[in-house]
């Protein structure tokens, strides 16, 4: 009983966004089958997942993007996919002449990670998994140039030196 009412009240929230929930998912990063089984009221759930959806579903409801801004987005990601991993992840890097470390230090992400992943030779846990997609999509989905991340990337280290 108690999944089932947690499950109509997130999916009362995204509605009130006007989100489906494909659109939430590119949004969120949570798969379509979580956000689905939560929002059922059917599933049985993990600490992690259990956070991921607190996250993604609080977002929506205290953030005070407009649903038209929600909306934007969405488009946005469902024209330019998730990259696969491997070559293309290097590629949309190398367009933005950002390299692995400077990627790592602008993501937070850790650097053998990110070379992990272009390397598409080691098998990564799905959260590390989410996130790096998450960190290229960004990457080849924003509009900086590469001045921008030079700029960015200043900007970082004066703020680690203190200055």
């Amino acid at each position: 009983m108690l999944y089932f009412r947690f499950g109509s009240i997130l999916k009362r929230i995204r509605e009130k966004r006007r989100l489906t929930i494909q659109g939430l998912s590119v949004l969120s990063g949570v798969s379509e089958d979580l956000l689905e089984a939560a929002e059922s009221g059917r599933f049985q759930i993990t600490d992690p997942e259990m956070k991921d959806l607190r996250d993604v579903y609080w977002t929506l409801e205290t953030d005070r993007a407009s649903d038209a801004d929600y909306k934007r987005i969405v488009d946005q990601r469902l024209s330019k996919p998730y990259p696969n991993f491997g070559s293309s992840m290097t590629e949309i890097r190398e367009e933005k002449q950002v390299s692995l470390e400077e990627l790592s230090t602008i993501s937070g992400l850790p650097e053998a990670v990110l070379e992990a992943a272009e390397s598409g030779t080691v098998e990564m846990t799905d959260e590390e998994s989410r996130d790096v997609q998450k960190v290229y999509w960004a990457l080849s989905a924003l509009g900086a140039s590469p001045a921008d991340y030079r700029r960015l990337l200043a900007d970082i280290a004066m703020k680690a030196n203190g200055d």
